[in-house]
């Protein structure tokens, strides 16, 4: 299925996909580069980075691919790759966050979640759950036995908010679910390819400027309501309460 009928991009368009030396983010940075995007794969670990970057230009060798470590939860890290892009690149055009964890087994505690749980304006709000967690009453106080599935709804509000941040500069964000992939995340259990699970994310990116949509939570190339009790398959989440 086309990403959109517009191709406002060339090869001096720059795309950054967090996380893409495996999974869901290896497959939106190899669709980037098949459509003659300048793309930048990041990684923590730069060998299996070169790895990735390696395997696109297999599939795509007349792309412009590029590497450069980034481990988004250490502040040097994210100032040296700042700092590069804005030396060598002049910034970007396209940014995916794709990079991201999740525990595995049945993990649950105060400690665990400070570390899933941090949204920047709604900081507050996430601590308030982590204070109820530590002190044993989350459940009372209204907050579900998830984890995940918490930071999911504070990084889906966080979107919203700074959507309309950027409203005025033209700029488009947008959050996504790919749903149940085959990838290290879910122990390979997935229903879905990683391929299949990048498709939304890259229709997004590459949507027409024209067609400005912004600040909304989408699954299968369609708007995913949060008060919806119909999902796309393979959809993780629950509606939120009204």
């Amino acid at each position: 299925m086309a990403y959109t009928t517009d191709k406002w991009w060339d090869e001096n368009t720059v795309a950054v996909v967090t996380g893409s030396n495996k999974g869901i983010g290896f497959e939106i940075a190899r669709i980037f580069a098949e459509q003659g995007i300048t793309t930048v794969v990041t990684a923590r670990d730069e060998e299996l980075g070169r790895q990735a970057v390696a395997k696109i230009k297999e599939i795509a060798p007349s792309s412009r691919v590029l590497l450069h470590q980034l481990d988004i939860s250490d502040p040097a890290s994210v100032d040296r790759f700042v700092e590069w892009l804005r030396s060598d690149l002049g910034g970007l055009t396209i940014l995916v966050n794709n990079a991201g964890f999740a525990y595995k087994g049945n993990i649950f505690g105060a400690d665990e979640a400070q570390v899933t749980l941090t949204p920047y304006e709604l900081q507050t709000l996430g601590q308030e759950f982590v204070d109820a967690i530590r002190a044993g009453n989350h459940a009372a106080a209204g907050w579900p036995n998830s984890m995940y599935g918490t930071s999911k709804l504070m990084l889906s509000l966080w979107t919203a908010q700074l959507a309309d941040q950027l409203r005025d500069k033209g700029v488009m964000v947008n959050a996504m679910c790919p749903g149940w992939c085959r990838t290290d995340m879910s122990s390979q259990s997935g229903t879905k390819s990683a391929a299949d699970g990048a498709d939304t994310a890259v229709w997004l990116a590459l949507r027409s400027p024209q067609d400005f949509k912004t600040g909304a939570f989408w699954g299968e190339r369609n708007i995913i309501s949060c008060h919806s009790t119909s999902r796309p398959e393979g959809y993780l989440h629950p509606p939120l309460p009204h």
